[in-house]
């Protein structure tokens, strides 16, 4: 079966951003070489793999369907195909032991882009709908569809870009190092930036209790029941208003007509 064209593009992968993600992880050596797979839709293990997904890692080799639309936060295939070969390279900091994914994703966003304005607005309306995610129920978000697959890239990318902010560029490095050494991500985690995972993902939801706590109620239906009522008071209030200032007016016209006659 022929391959999409798109996939001539595929060698033209910018070693820049593949650089970034190195530096961020403190990787110097990203040898050996990574197997890419491209997989036609009739390969079994396309047909095996729900149709939303156009890409994966595992361990040290990518698998690509081409022929299918790669979705948020990548544009391209080409996008798609650094991605994963960032969390090969994310794979091999940690000498091979297991990431959680949230972490994993987060940290791979962060070495390829900026969030944008658009991202942070999504954000806020993940928090009124969706309300706050700890870090176990975030990996379970990447398990279902493609809107919560969407939310948990944005929750783990903002994650670590603001575990970034609050302990140093330099904590996947250390975390993914001491993870080599043998730890596991929650005894590195903590060595690294001096609190539990737990503890860091309720301050990261602190720092955005504003949001937390009046977009939920903002978009409830209690909120907007009461922003009707007020509006039909204030409403009320304008009618009545206007029929006494109408009243005062027409007293004062009936006034004036009768001036003439009380100086005869």
């Amino acid at each position: 079966m022929a391959l999409p064209p798109q996939v001539a593009c595929l060698p033209r992968v910018d070693p820049v951003r593949l650089a970034a993600v190195m530096r961020l992880v403190v990787l110097e050596d990203a040898s050996p070489p990574i197997p890419v797979f491209l997989l036609p839709e009739d390969a079994e293990l396309a047909r095996q793999t729900p149709a939303w997904v156009a890409a994966f890692a595992s361990g040290n080799e990518v698998v690509l369907f081409p022929a299918r639309t790669p979705s948020y936060p990548h544009e391209s295939l080409q996008e798609l195909l650094q991605h994963e070969v960032a969390h090969v390279l994310i794979n091999r900091a940690a000498g091979g032991q297991h990431v959680p994914r949230w972490f994993h994703e987060g940290v791979a966003l962060a070495a390829e882009r900026a969030f944008s304005m658009g991202d942070r607005a999504n954000f806020a309306i993940d928090v009124a709908f969706g309300g706050t995610v700890q870090a176990a129920s975030l990996d379970r978000l990447f398990q279902a569809g493609p809107g919560s697959v969407a939310r948990a890239y944005r929750l783990s990318g903002l994650l670590v870009q603001d575990l970034l902010e609050v302990h140093g560029p330099r904590l996947p490095a250390n975390v993914l190092q001491r993870m080599r050494d043998g730890m596991t991500f929650d005894a590195a985690f903590h060595a690294s930036a001096g609190m539990s995972v737990d503890e860091a993902v309720d301050r990261f939801w602190h720092r955005r209790r504003l949001w937390v706590t009046w977009l939920p109620w903002l978009t409830s239906a209690a909120s907007i029941w009461t922003v009707m009522t007020l509006l039909a008071i204030a409403a009320f209030v304008a009618v009545r208003w206007r029929r006494a200032r109408r009243r005062r007016w027409d007293d004062e016209e009936e006034q004036e007509e009768w001036e003439p006659q009380d100086r005869d």
